[in-house]
């Protein structure tokens, strides 16, 4: 009898494992499926869309071998770019200025040229700049650092002529000389008869070979931007924490020279196959098409909706945001600090209401931090051991492997940890002590990285209000063992850091995966009833039928 009991009790928790697995898998799954870049467009399209293969006949000009400002080549594809938009019948010209740039052995003066060409608008107004730059690196022939992004705005150049005039001036700014330390960008906001007609600047780069085009930097008083970006976006691949990611980081664009001159921007990349970057690789046969459509369709909308606009005045307050489903989700940043205090008087209030109530105790509640801070410390340790045995046995790029294993890693710690430390506090206990850390988190976030904020407070508002609906109940960790409530207490972390680590992944060194395994170790302490019920398929705890997960 008994063990029969036991395999029941076992049936029944395996089954409401792999039913909560598989809810977080496909949740995952789904959410990177929406930022997948869409397939590249033939030349039969219509003539008012971007079209990846034609925009790939301009590249197999421009990026055919290096071309630095010290190399013949460069005239070759300044010449190109000038005649392609000519023939569009868009207004060219070419800027000439002088610039130090180091070949090697020293500085010295070289001619460089910067190309505008303007796509004339109806009425007059502050003009849309759509920037990418045309030098490439000495050792290899640019085809997507930037040779993608000048294409995919020839291409975009000819999609607005056939779309009709736009409201406003459109200007395609392509400047030299950005290997050598935005000389181009430099040359043109100092000296340009232009630099006075822009009220926004949209720059295409790449730091990579594949992946969705990021839209991973704005101007501060992003809040209009992000409004009407979100309204346009063929497939928006961007949040608010990478743009201030990327503001802590040392690198530069053209975007950089402008913003520094107070003029409203949006930067694009992408960032998959970051091997190729800066190599001999970089070569027109490591194009994505996909990634060529995506570039130019952010190219294009972008045109489309601020070429219409007046872009006189573009500043609002900044904006929290993140894509999810295909969509850019967004809400004012001034409401992370109002939110913050309400998710700390929520949290405070559940711990005095199942304490008061006997549910609960202060003690095991604070024990159980100690023990989720245990499982994150390990997590990281571990990780950070093995990061460094793998760099020592290898230095090949990371594969998908190589990144699910640091997270296995965390999970097999938070098992083992739910199997040893689980006696003496409940799961209600643990859930209420990975809200509190949660809660710090938030805290943090909201002054030092306010562009964080949606992580940690949209899972922790999601939790308050499972555990407020819980303090009604008789058993409410009886509840929180049940699959369908590890559903709704993992769905928001599941997609949200989903994007996040799949970013980073693409973006950042190998050393990132310890920080996403960190990442992890705090969302696993979210769901602490979900590794209980795994731990507890290896142990001799059982639980009644009417509670079983």
């Amino acid at each position: 009898m008994n063990a029969t009991f036991r395999a029941e009790s076992i049936l029944r928790r395996l089954s409401g494992v792999f039913a909560a697995a598989l809810f977080i898998g496909l949740a995952v799954i789904s959410s990177l499926w929406f930022e997948q870049p869409p397939a590249g467009k033939g030349k039969a399209s219509p003539e008012t869309v971007f079209s990846a293969d034609r925009a790939f006949d301009h590249l197999t000009h421009i990026a055919k071998a290096p071309h630095t400002p010290f190399m013949p080549e460069i005239e070759n594809v300044r010449k190109y770019i000038v005649g392609q938009f000519a023939e569009l019948g868009l207004e060219v010209e070419v800027e000439p200025f002088q610039a130090q740039m180091n070949r090697g052995n020293g500085y010295e003066t070289v001619a460089m040229n910067n190309i505008i060409a303007t796509l004339k608008g109806s009425e007059p107004g502050k003009a849309l700049m759509l920037s990418a730059h045309y030098d490439s690196v000495a050792h290899g022939p640019g085809a997507n650092d930037d040779g993608v992004a000048v294409a995919s705005l020839i291409e975009t150049a000819r999609a607005l002529k056939a779309q009709g005039k736009p409201l406003h001036d459109i200007l395609f700014v392509i400047t030299d000389g950005e290997e050598g330390g935005l000389l181009g960008a430099k040359a043109f906001w100092s000296a340009s008869k232009f630099k006075d007609q822009v009220g926004l600047v949209a720059n295409f780069e790449a730091r990579g070979a594949s992946g969705p085009s990021l839209m991973f930097q704005t101007s501060s008083g992003n809040g209009k931007l992000i409004r009407e970006f979100a309204a346009i976006a063929p497939v928006p691949v961007s949040n608010s924490f990478l743009a201030d990611i990327y503001r802590l980081m040392p690198n530069d664009t053209d975007l950089t020279i402008s913003l520094r001159e107070g003029i409203p921007g949006l930067n694009f990349a992408y960032v998959g196959s970051w091997d190729k970057y800066h190599s001999a690789e970089d070569t027109i046969e490591n194009v994505s098409m996909a990634t060529l459509q995506h570039h130019g369709e952010n190219a294009l909308a972008v045109a489309s909706r601020f070429g219409a606009m007046d872009l006189g005045d573009l500043k609002e307050p900044d904006a929290e945001y993140f894509n999810l489903f295909g969509k850019l989700f967004y809400y004012p940043q001034s409401v992370n600090l109002p939110l913050t205090i309400v998710l700390t008087a929520a949290w405070f209030m559940l711990v005095g209401i199942y304490v008061k109530k006997r549910k609960a105790r202060a003690g095991k509640i604070a024990g159980a931090v100690g023990a989720a801070f245990i499982g994150f410390l390990l997590s990281a340790l571990l990780s950070w051991g093995f990061y460094e045995l793998l760099s020592a046995m290898t230095s090949r790029i990371p594969n998908p492997f190589y990144h699910f294993s640091f997270l296995a890693i965390t999970l097999l710690v938070h098992i083992l940890l739910s199997s040893i430390l689980r006696r003496g506090r409940s799961e209600l206990e643990a859930v209420l002590a990975a809200a509190c850390l949660f809660l710090m988190l938030t805290w943090i976030v909201t002054f030092l990285l306010p562009g964080a904020c949606y992580l940690f407070a949209i899972p922790l508002l999601v939790h308050c209000i499972a555990l407020a609906f819980l303090q009604g109940m008789q058993d409410p960790s009886a509840v929180l063992r049940r699959s369908w409530m590890t559903m709704i207490l993992s769905a928001m972390p599941a997609l949200l850091f989903a994007t996040l680590f799949h970013l980073l992944f693409m973006a950042m060194p190998p050393l990132v995966n310890v920080a996403c395994a960190m990442l992890f170790s705090l969302n696993l302490s979210m769901i602490e009833p979900f590794t209980r019920n795994i731990a507890g398929l290896f142990t001799r705890k059982t639980y009644p039928k009417n509670v079983a997960a």
